[in-house]
């Protein structure tokens, strides 16, 4: 499965129901939410934000809250599903560095979790061709010591020992041998989850197994294969965000590198009360043109 695809699958799946950042705590989603309130709130009426890496489009409905009277277009790599909202457009299947919009374009530039993926020396230039002078820039990047990219890490090393286990091979031998003793699946599971004791996803797993094997025959082997396709999906995603996680030298050259168009100031953790670390990395600045 390729990035692409994955993406692609993540988003149809996610579809429009996500927040800034599905699965985590309301404080951590509240905070990301009103920091992009604010941040539309120095626009005037009828700026245009484009928002990169824009998923299903939880950024651009942030920034509605803070100003109704924006402009916005969205930009993803993966193909996106059709956005139910008028006040918005997505724009899927483009990348970063070759933007399909003409010079100068937009007052105000955003992205969370999302330009961290993409090839920040290739696309700087793009990103800044299409700025206005002195537009706004504001990213939220994955910081490697967040308890989300933790906990994302933790879930990665739980599946990832599931695909490499035999236990997809088990599950297929007992769909086409109904009857079959399943002891030794129910044992492979159990010893992963020993092995993970702090994620659900093993058990989850072990009760779709459970039911692809009860199905049996032509539907349990289709099942099979939907839960394969699924597991290298959300494996492929979670290797990709624990392999852009910035630490403090890494965000600091992210930055280093848009500084031939945009004056950034260092990067900030973005921190939430009651939580030791920080959830991310602040990048904020302006288009020197």
């Amino acid at each position: 499965m390729s990035k692409a695809q994955a993406w692609s699958a993540y988003w149809r799946q996610m579809g429009e129901a996500g927040g800034c950042l599905p699965g985590a705590p309301p404080a951590v989603d509240a905070e990301l939410t009103q920091l992009w309130a604010r941040f539309a709130q120095s626009f005037e009426r009828g700026a245009r934000i484009l928002d990169l890496a824009c998923g299903t489009g939880a950024v651009m409905r942030a920034l509605r809250r803070g100003n109704r009277d924006l402009e916005l277009t969205g930009v993803d790599y993966a193909e996106l599903p059709k956005s139910k909202s008028k006040s918005m457009r997505l724009v899927g299947s483009t990348d970063i560095a070759d933007l399909p919009f003409e010079d100068a374009r937009f007052d105000g530039l955003t992205s969370q979790f999302g330009i961290e993926y993409a090839d920040i020396a290739a696309a700087a230039p793009e990103i800044a061709r299409v700025a206005k002078p002195s537009a706004a820039l504001q990213f939220i990047v994955h910081h490697a010591d967040s308890p989300i990219v933790e906990q994302n890490r933790k879930r990665h090393a739980a599946l990832d020992a599931i695909a490499r286990s035999s236990i997809r091979d088990m599950a297929q031998r007992a769909i086409e041998q109904p009857g079959s003793d399943t002891a030794m699946l129910s044992q492979a599971l159990s010893l992963i989850a020993r092995s993970h004791p702090d994620q659900p996803v093993v058990h989850e797993i072990a009760a779709g197994l459970d039911a692809t094997i009860r199905f049996g025959g032509q539907r349990g082997k289709t099942e099979l294969e939907a839960f394969e396709e699924k597991l290298e999906q959300e494996r492929a995603v979670l290797a990709a965000l624990l392999d852009v996680a910035l630490d403090d030298q890494a965000a600091h050259h992210f930055t280093e590198t848009l500084a031939a168009d945009f004056e950034c100031t260092a990067p900030q953790p973005v921190r939430i009360q009651g939580l030791a670390a920080p959830i991310a990395w602040s990048i904020s600045g302006r288009h020197k043109a």
